[in-house]
C-alpha cells in the first residue's frame, strides 16, 4: 500500500498514528458499530494507542490503519499475520462512520489493503471471518473479491446467545497476474520484508543484478546478489506504481517515502519462473 492511497471514489487509506486514536476508540464504541465487531476486540483508547504502536513498530506482520474522504476520518481496519510460514494474514476490525455509509468507502479502502498485503508485504492468503447476522458484513466481502467458504455454527456468545459465523478467504492467484508480473510482485514483497535470502530464492544461479545511475553493482550471481543486500540493505519500501507484461517485465517504481514521485524502472527477465537479470534505473 502507498502510505496514502486514494480511490476513484474519494477513499484515503493510511496506516493509523497515535493522533487517530480518539476517532478509532470512539467509532468501535458507536452504537451502530460495536454490536458487529468481535466482542474482545480491544477499543479502548488505551488499548487502541498500544495497537497503533505495534502497528508502526511491526509494520509487515500487523497494521491498523484510518479510511478518510476528503480529508475526513471515516473508518478503520486491520490485519495481523496468522501464519508466517504460509503468508496468512488475517483481516478484521473494518469499520466505516454511519455518517460515510453508501459511497463505496468500504469497498475501495478494503481493494487497497488487499493489494497492499498480497503485493507490497507478499501475503499468499487473506482470510475473514463475521458474524453471521451480519449480512452486510458478508455482502461486502463478497463485492471486494473474497469467497466464502464455510460456517461454523453456534460458534460465538454474543448478545446473550450463541451465533454462527461465515468464513471468507482470497489468495494471491485470485488476481489473476500474468506470470512475469506476479515474481515482481514476489520479488518486491521480500525486498520490503527484508529478507534475503527468501529473496536469493527467486533468482538463477547465475543471475545478473544491475542498476543504472548509482555507483553500485553489478552483481554477478545468486550469492552475490544475496551478499549485497545483507551488507547494505536498503532503508526503504518499494512501491510499484505500473507494470508492463512482456519480455522483460517492465515496471515503474517509487519508494515508499515518496509514494506517488516516480523513482525510475525496474527491468525484469524472467527464464525457468525465476529472475535472470534485473536492472533498476534510479
Amino acid at each position: 500500500m502507498r502510505d496514502e492511497a486514494e480511490g476513484a471514489g474519494g477513499a484515503t487509506i493510511r496506516r493509523a498514528t497515535p493522533e487517530d486514536a480518539d476517532f478509532i476508540a470512539s467509532l468501535l464504541d458507536h452504537e451502530d458499530v460495536e454490536p458487529f465487531l468481535s466482542a474482545r476486540r480491544p477499543s479502548t483508547r488505551e488499548e487502541v494507542l498500544e495497537r497503533i504502536e505495534r502497528s508502526r513498530r511491526e509494520p509487515t506482520v500487523f497494521g491498523v490503519f484510518v479510511i478518510e474522504s476528503d480529508g475526513r476520518l471515516a473508518g478503520t481496519m486491520e490485519f495481523e499475520e496468522g501464519n508466517r510460514r504460509s503468508r496468512i494474514a488475517h483481516l478484521g476490525g473494518l469499520a466505516v462512520h454511519p455518517d460515510f455509509r453508501a459511497r463505496g468507502l468500504a469497498e475501495e479502502a478494503a481493494h487497497e489493503l488487499k493489494r497492499h498485503l498480497l503485493l507490497d508485504l507478499g501475503y499468499h492468503r487473506l482470510q475473514l471471518e463475521v458474524y453471521a447476522f451480519n449480512e452486510r458484513a458478508k455482502r461486502h466481502s463478497e463485492r471486494v473479491g473474497f469467497r466464502h467458504e464455510g460456517d461454523r455454527r453456534l460458534a460465538y456468545r454474543r448478545h446473550g446467545t450463541w451465533v454462527g459465523s461465515s468464513l471468507y478467504a482470497v489468495v494471491r492467484e485470485d488476481l489473476g497476474l500474468p506470470p512475469g508480473v506476479d515474481l515482481l510482485y514476489e520479488l518486491v514483497a521480500r525486498h520490503n520484508r527484508r529478507e534475503w535470502e527468501w529473496l536469493g530464492d527467486l533468482y538463477t544461479e547465475d543471475a545478473v543484478l544491475e542498476f543504472v545511475g548509482a555507483p553500485v553493482g553489478p552483481f554477478a550471481g545468486r550469492e552475490a546478489i544475496v551478499a549485497a543486500y545483507t551488507e547494505r540493505p536498503p532503508d526503504d519500501e518499494v512501491r510499484i506504481l505500473s507494470a508492463e507484461d512482456g519480455d522483460p517485465v517492465v515496471a515503474h517504481y517509487a519508494w515508499l517515502a515518496e509514494p506517488e514521485t516516480d523513482a525510475g524502472t525496474m527491468t525484469l527477465t524472467v527464464r525457468d519462473g525465476l529472475v535472470s537479470r534485473l536492472v533498476v534505473s534510479v
